[in-house]
């Protein structure tokens, strides 16, 4: 039997796992890989995210969160749960290629009389042993095809799971982002409270005064509580922010504090992309499609074994003896080794249709790869492009708030002069308040853009 296997099954399914290697999965055309990115790259400094791209932004706080997250995130951690399940899959469809190997050994007492004119004749009882082993071997064909599409779904597995740590940490550091601009606009707010106060003032001393109409004072009233609501939603704000960035550790929102106060002390870090065909192996969501296709094509080749006959191979050595001793030096054995061929003549068509069907869907797998591939170059050239637009309009908006605190501060002392009218502060004043949340809302656009930009790059898949 060890000769048989060694000499007969093992060089079959050799042949037939080359042979299922041979065969190719359809390329991407050459026109869907563009040569290089258009977008600003400095070609002299191209750098690919590092695995550990939140340090990048000179933040400590935020590299302890993103490593609380990893730890404890209630998704990641099925994730973990999900591909060690996958990976036993696989070990189960590398048994497959090979031969099921079963061996058994038994026991049990016997016990015979018969009657006849003589009398009756017992025999006492004996033990008899048995020893079995055997195999079976089925499919031959479609095993190495199989074994292909498992190894597919697996390398998708993998993919989708580091697509889904990619998205969970790239969540946690925009979100951490967001509390930090809430903790902005809360002091900018306070400001804005402050200013609104101050110019209430002025207005209900000159209404005392005599010197303009109380429908100033009134206006400015509704402007202070108008900023007071708006402090007070920032507060609010502050606490939803904490309690989503507790819940993706794994934890509840009390007790849960950040130290963190403002998105100036965030650095806008720079990344220059290599070259585009370089993305197909670093971005996990690419590398899965990739793997759905591989996955298609081995399943036009299963579909496909349906043609010729089905192979399956059977063989087993049975051996008995009364005694264990006897078993194992001198017992009586049976060999049988049997072979099966099975060819389908006539199903109305239905193998021919099931391969239709196959490559209809692995011609869906290669329209959906060539889309995502398509999708993620264009999604890297417009993050490129719209980082030096953000980076422009941060130089504006940070110009404007300058100007429009010296504005306000001369309506202020004109006001309070007499020599401007009350209208004009207002002006002032709901430009200053508008200029703060657009410094702080581009800052935030910045670095979300910069996030963006490491998950379209692989995040150092």
């Amino acid at each position: 039997m060890k000769n048989f296997y060694q000499h007969c099954i093992l060089p079959l399914a050799g042949v037939l796992l080359l042979n299922a290697c041979a065969s190719t999965v359809p390329m991407l055309p050459l026109t869907d890989v563009p040569a290089s990115f258009q977008g600003p790259v400095q070609e002299s400094s191209m750098v690919w995210p590092a695995p550990d791209w939140w340090n990048s932004f000179g933040n400590e706080e935020l590299s302890s969160l993103i490593a609380q997250v990893q730890q404890s995130n209630l998704d990641l951690a099925n994730n973990a749960r999900n591909l060690a399940s996958a990976q036993i899959a696989l070990r189960e469809a590398g048994f497959n290629l090979l031969p099921t190997p079963v061996i058994t050994l038994g026991t049990g007492a016997s016990y015979s009389e018969t009657s006849n004119d003589q009398g009756n004749n017992s025999n006492s009882p004996n033990v008899p042993f048995t020893l079995g082993a055997g195999f079976t071997y089925n499919d031959i064909l479609s095993k190495p095809a199989t074994y292909e599409r498992a190894v597919a779904d697996y390398d998708g597995r993998v993919a989708q799971a580091a697509d889904l740590a990619l998205n969970t940490l790239g969540t946690a550091a925009s979100t951490y982002f967001q509390l930090l601009l809430t903790r902005d606009k809360i002091v900018a707010s306070t400001q804005n409270v402050e200013n609104a106060e101050a110019i209430g003032r002025i207005a209900q001393a000159r209404v005392d005064a005599g010197v303009a109409v109380p429908i100033e004072a009134l206006q400015q009233r509704i402007a202070i509580e108008r900023e007071r609501n708006n402090l007070r939603s920032l507060v609010q704000n502050d606490l939803s922010t904490r309690a989503s960035l507790a819940l993706l550790q794994g934890r509840t929102v009390q007790g849960f504090v950040l130290e963190g106060t403002t998105l100036l002390d965030i650095d806008v870090p720079r990344v220059q992309p290599g070259l585009p065909s370089e993305l197909l192996q670093r971005r996990p969501d690419l590398l899965q499609a990739e793997a759905a296709l591989r996955s298609a094509n081995a399943n036009v080749a299963i579909v496909r074994t349906d043609l010729f006959p089905q192979i399956s191979l059977t063989g087993n050595v049975n051996a008995a003896s009364t005694s264990l001793t006897a078993l194992l030096s001198n017992p009586d054995t049976v060999l049988n080794i049997s072979a099966n061929l099975v060819q389908t003549l006539l199903d109305n068509g239905q193998r021919f249709r099931n391969i239709d069907q196959a490559e209809i869907s692995m011609e869906n797998s290669l329209a959906n790869y060539r889309k995502a591939v398509l999708g993620a170059f264009n999604e890297v050239e417009v993050l490129l492009s719209n980082i030096q637009l953000l980076e422009a309009q941060g130089q504006v908006a940070f110009d404007n708030l300058g100007a429009a605190e010296e504005s306000f501060r001369i309506a202020q002392i004109r006001y309070e002069e007499g020599v401007t009218e009350y209208q004009t502060v207002l002006q002032s004043q709901n430009t200053l308040f508008s200029s703060r949340n657009a410094w702080l809302d581009n800052k935030l656009l910045q670095l979300n853009a910069m996030i963006g930009l490491y998950q379209a790059l692989g995040g150092g898949y």
